[in-house]
């Protein structure tokens, strides 16, 4: 009744994950650009980095104000002049009112508005460069988790049919304990072990199910959403390494945002040194004045019309806080370029590393493959030789966990080989174009 219910389940369970809709790893990343939380976060950083490099937010272009303004007063007045004239009000009242129209326009401050548009402008590129990175690094994820679910349905198919071996091994058993030549402690052990394998069939089952969870996750869709993957991995033996470490260095977003980080701490050694040059600054408005007081000799006065201005001035003494800010604007210039020094060299390293596992792991699949044939074809003689009692349960058993291991190394290897394979092309900028 248990290995009916236990089959039974498993039968639905296949049917079901069978019948479901295929997805492609391109359906998937598609969906995964346009759906993933953290590539449309990135999308929004990025398009608020291009609407800050505006001349206006650069101080280049002039400002218009209109202002009004009305105040009203009561005073206690006492006025004195050198004529011997005097006024003496303890209620006098005031009225004022104000407006106009205003431009002020910083004409020149040693180009700091030029460079700090172009500041504006690398942080705009940087910003690119990010939104870039954000969209390598979740497609690289979305690739990952997609071959991850292809690689635990091979691990269920795998002990699936270990299942049926081990129901092959139990049958044998049964029947040869019925006709008397077997014992019955033969048959236990092998349903003991039918119902070993079911359980580990039922796990692996559910570590499938979580993956194409994962997967849902990463394209920010409905975690239960169903759908099926492709029953192959494909690796490519084709990515050499001279090829792979020219690219990294002409289009690795990572060293090109280094790049830009270097540009934007020398526009900041630029920046340091236009605030020690005089600034110019013009003005001109259109302006109403009306007061009336009790508290003055002038009782009544309005005036408007144009006003224009000029004003200049310079920096002649701060506490040399333009000086130190302009040596600390070159150490980081100096540091940036360490940074990007550093990270090219740790790039080269990871690049090696991960081309020298990326070889191995092709290396691996050759060898696993022949492995697997052998262990199948070992298996084959082996089921014969047991329905004959040529060997023992026992050493069917080890050669039925021959089979499993081989087939596990030949799937992690080619698991690991696309992880490499995807891990390089990110390193060298080829992941997407």
């Amino acid at each position: 009744m248990k290995k009916t219910l236990i089959t039974a389940l498993l039968l639905i369970l296949s049917l079901t994950l069978s019948s479901q809709e295929l997805m492609t790893l391109s359906q998937a990343m598609e969906i995964g650009l346009a759906n993933n939380y953290g590539i449309n976060m990135a999308k929004n950083s990025y398009t608020i980095s291009g609407n800050n490099a505006s001349p206006g937010n650069a101080g280049m272009l002039p400002q218009i104000n209109v202002n009004a303004a009305y105040t009203k007063g009561w005073l206690n007045a006492e006025l004195r002049t050198a004529t011997g004239s005097e006024i003496e009000d303890p209620k006098a009242q005031s009225d004022l009112f104000t407006t106009g129209v205003y431009l002020n326009w910083r004409l020149f401050d040693g180009l700091g508005m030029f460079i700090n548009y172009n500041k504006l402008k690398r942080m705009e590129e940087i910003g690119e460069l990010s939104f870039k990175v954000e969209v390598e690094n979740t497609l690289a994820d979305i690739i990952a988790a997609y071959y991850d679910i292809i690689r635990q349905k091979e691990e269920s198919d795998i002990i699936r049919d270990q299942v049926g071996i081990s129901q092959f091994r139990l049958e044998l058993a049964r029947l040869r304990f019925e006709t008397g030549s077997g014992s019955e402690m033969e048959l236990l052990k092998a349903k003991v072990e039918l119902n070993a394998d079911s359980a580990a069939l039922m796990k692996q089952e559910t570590v499938y199910l979580n993956s194409k969870t994962t997967l849902n996750d990463l394209l920010s869709r409905d975690v239960n959403t169903p759908y099926d993957v492709r029953d192959t991995i494909l690796v490519s033996y084709v990515l050499q390494y001279d090829s792979l470490r020219s690219s990294m260095r002409a289009a690795n977003r990572n060293i090109l945002m280094a790049g830009k980080n270097k540009e934007v701490n020398y526009l900041g050694v630029k920046s340091a040194r236009a605030k020690q040059w005089p600034n110019l600054d013009f003005m001109a408005g259109y302006g109403y004045y009306w007061t009336e007081t009790g508290a003055s000799f002038t009782e009544y006065n309005r005036n408007f019309g144009p006003t224009l201005g000029l004003t200049a001035s310079m920096p002649i003494f701060n506490g040399r806080n333009l000086n130190r800010e302009y040596k600390n604007a070159k150490i980081s210039l100096e540091t940036s370029d360490l940074e990007m020094k550093q990270l090219e060299s740790r790039l080269e390293t990871y690049l090696a590393r991960i081309y020298n596992d990326y070889r191995n792991e092709l290396r691996m699949i050759d060898f696993e493959e022949e492995n697997l044939r052998l262990a199948l074809r070992n298996m084959d003689i082996a089921k014969e030789s047991y329905a004959v009692g040529s060997i023992s349960s026992l050493q069917l058993r080890e050669i039925q966990k021959d089979l499993l291991n081989a087939h596990t190394r030949l799937v992690t290897a080619e698991y690991n080989a696309k992880l490499t394979e995807t891990a390089l092309l990110l390193l060298s900028g080829k992941l997407i174009k």
